[in-house]
């Protein structure tokens, strides 16, 4: 009898302790730990699609600025056209100047620094290689040419060509 009555008031205390560890607001059995792992896996969870929209917002910004971008550069382009203005390609050339010493590539390259559509600050030369490089020219090639045939005249039609393929001058002095 002792054993039975030790069974039931164990079963009793079985009975109380599950109870008593079910959270509120749920169904009987489900212990408090299992709903406080939910509660952290649905908060996770939550930050998730926040950063995830967080990201997609960050992405259709960009998108949207990098459209208007190019749409504002295809109607000033438009624009432009309708004008009669065109707009000049921006390139570098390659001077070459065979058979010249330093002293007349020097007084070559202070006239090419003059020259319409180059930028002065960045000309350079290589004496031993006897080129003269123009990083940045907004024009035509033939123009650069007839601007240093009226500039110096050491340049002529007679020797000086263009390549438009290696976008260079040759300058053959004597």
């Amino acid at each position: 009898m002792k054993s039975l009555i030790l069974l039931s008031s164990a079963l009793f205390l079985f009975a109380l302790t599950s109870n008593a560890q079910t959270a509120p607001g749920t169904t009987p059995g489900t212990n408090k730990v299992d709903a406080s792992v939910n509660k952290a896996n649905n908060a996770v969870a939550s930050a998730n699609n926040s950063v995830n929209n967080a990201g997609a917002t960050a992405t259709n910004a960009v998108g949207t600025a990098q459209n208007a971008k190019a749409q504002v550069q295809g109607t000033a382009n438009q624009i432009g056209g309708l004008l009669g203005i065109k707009k000049k390609t921006v390139s570098s050339v390659l001077i070459k100047v065979p058979g010249a010493n330093r002293a007349k590539i020097k007084d070559l390259v202070a006239v090419v620094k003059t020259c319409n559509g180059v930028d002065p600050k960045d000309v350079d030369f290589d004496d031993a290689a006897q080129t003269i490089t123009v990083g940045t020219f907004k024009g035509k090639l033939n123009d650069l040419l007839d601007d240093l045939e009226k500039k110096t005249p050491t340049v002529t039609d007679n020797n000086a060509t263009t390549s438009k393929a290696e976008n260079s001058i040759t300058i053959t002095l004597q």
